[in-house]
């Protein structure tokens, strides 16, 4: 009877420790259900603000570019440097 009794002793135990260990498993498991689910939510933002880039992107590709008054203003001012440039040449002429 002993044995018998040392055996259920044994198996209360082990089932002790196993119980344990699933609990542990299940908490385990819900810590990363939880971090899976953060994670989902940051990927979502920032696919979001992917989107958001990708349409302000091509809102700027396609908007005109002021090229006539930035070509004048342009054109000036390597006029003024070519004047520059020839005077300096000039004066090492002399």
């Amino acid at each position: 009877m002993s044995d018998t009794k040392q055996l259920i002793v044994s198996l209360d135990q082990k089932v002790d420790q196993l119980v344990e260990k699933l609990n542990q498993e299940k908490s385990a498991l819900e810590t990363k259900k939880n971090e899976i689910d953060e994670l989902t939510k940051e990927l979502s933002a920032v696919q979001n603000q992917v989107s958001a880039l990708k349409v302000e992107n091509e809102s700027l590709k396609n908007q005109p570019i002021e090229t006539s008054t930035d070509n004048k203003d342009l054109k000036v001012r390597i006029d003024g440097l070519v004047r520059e440039i020839d005077k300096c040449i000039s004066l090492l002429k002399v």
